[in-house]
């Protein structure tokens, strides 16, 4: 019987193709090296990706315009290639899922910081720097969703089918443990700074305790959702515990918890702001049966632009506001936010810190220029800063306008979850591991 949901758009086939000839070329690459065999694929292979990340992980040698541009075009044909494979599985592509996923941002912001403070063991440590920690976070959403998935006998809503769930998602907490905690305890600074890691202990105790307390919180989950969720909090546990024991050997300045407030507590109102203008409009849509940016089964843009009715009047009437209630947008819009300011505050507030993404120092540099042609000189806008800010505030403002304005067809809406995904961690991510450098002057 045809399914509609198993038939691939032109792009998805696209960005699949081209994501099996970036694969080939890689391993063509290493293998090429491997053997010996001179090559301009090896040397540029290793000259703009595989050095840069070696680099990084005993220093900070950051990125360059090439691999830059291939980052961003590979991130963009994932997003493509799984939104497909999600429709194919029938993974719910709703908000919660986008919730669901949520612990992993933090699971990578502070994986990142507990590599920049040197805690990881020499081994271990490569595997922390972008763009390699995002796979290795793909990788326990992965196993997570596919032992939810493949295991039918804890899919059930029953006590013992929830139990059964959380059981192996603490076993999956305890393997991350396990992994990371035992690179953590042999690594140089740990064992010279004699820096004691019963915080990490007890963080990863009650990562464990809370996949049985958070089951009212996540009801609403599908057994999917649950697992992935639970399996990232347990890691984000255990890297926030690895910190608050650097912290402890390694007391942060009182001037550098202020930041700390800023930078959440700023994006932590506007998201709620958003989602309080917003409830009642999305509440709206809802008991009609629509969901704002999201066109009704068996419609495309094109019909949906021809036709004139009621409740296509109502959709356009309320899609702006309803938009800003869904976490989709407001925590997409809030990453953005907070990257603009960890980054302005860091930078400009404390002497010494610097950019070292290629695109942003270019931002970063035109507003040095600025300050030279205005007469900028006042402190907290010496650095040129406050431009990457003010563009950073301006895509969290494009952000929301593309999806208050943009229909995505209802085959599509794994797609407009992963694109939201997508700019919520390159936002979110970084602002979160800026600030927590910044917090701990590592």
């Amino acid at each position: 019987m045809y399914n509609p949901l198993e038939e691939m758009y032109d792009y998805e086939r696209w960005a699949l193709n081209a994501l099996i000839v970036v694969a080939f070329l890689f391993v063509s690459g290493v293998v090429l090296e491997e053997a010996g065999v001179d090559n301009p694929l090896s040397e540029a292979l290793f000259e703009f990706y595989l050095d840069p990340i070696s680099g990084e992980s005993s220093g900070d040698s950051g990125y360059n315009r090439v691999n830059t541009i291939t980052y961003a075009l590979v991130l963009g044909l994932f997003v493509i290639a799984i939104a497909a494979w999600l429709r194919f599985l029938s993974i719910d592509p709703s908000d919660s899922s986008l919730l669901a996923l949520l612990p992993f941002v933090t699971w990578a912001a502070f994986g990142e910081v507990v590599e920049d403070a040197e805690m990881f063991g020499s081994e271990l440590a490569p595997y922390f720097v972008s763009p390699g920690i995002h796979f290795q976070a793909a990788f326990w959403v992965v196993l997570a969703g596919a032992v939810a998935y493949s295991t039918d006998w804890e899919k059930g809503d029953d006590e013992s089918s929830k139990a059964n769930l959380e059981s192996i998602a603490s076993v999956l907490i305890i393997a991350q443990f396990v992994l990371y905690g035992s690179s953590i305890s042999s690594s140089s600074i740990v064992l010279n700074d004699g820096i004691g890691l019963a915080p990490m202990a007890v963080s990863a105790a009650a990562a464990i305790a809370f996949t049985r307390l958070s089951r009212p919180s996540i009801a609403s989950f599908t057994p999917i959702q649950r697992m992935v969720y639970l399996t990232g909090f347990g890691g984000s546990m255990i890297f926030l515990g690895a910190l608050a024991s650097y912290a402890m050997a390694h007391p942060p300045e009182q001037d550098r918890i202020w930041p700390l407030i800023a930078v959440i507590g700023i994006p932590a109102l506007l998201c709620y702001a958003m989602y309080s203008h917003g409830r009642e409009a999305n509440e709206e849509l809802a008991r009609h049966g629509f969901v704002a940016g999201i066109l009704p089964p068996g419609i495309n843009e094109e019909q949906y632009n021809s036709i004139s009715s009621p409740d296509k009047d109502l959709i356009q009437d309320l899609r702006g506001r309803a938009s800003m209630a869904q976490p989709l947008v407001f925590l997409a819009v809030a990453g953005q936010v907070m990257d603009g300011l960890a980054t302005w505050i860091g930078i400009d507030g404390f002497p010494g810190l610097s950019e070292k993404h290629v695109v942003s120092q270019g931002v970063i540099d035109w507003g040095l220029w600025l300050n030279e042609k205005l007469g900028i000189t006042h402190g907290m806008l010496d650095e040129g800063v406050w431009l990457f800010t003010l563009v950073k505030f301006a895509l969290a403002a494009l952000i929301y306008y593309f999806f208050s304005i943009l229909n995505f067809e209802h085959r599509e809406r794994h797609l407009r979850l992963l694109v939201g995904l997508a700019m919520l961690v390159v936002g979110m991510a970084p602002g979160l591991r800026d600030v927590g450098r910044l917090t701990l002057g590592v």
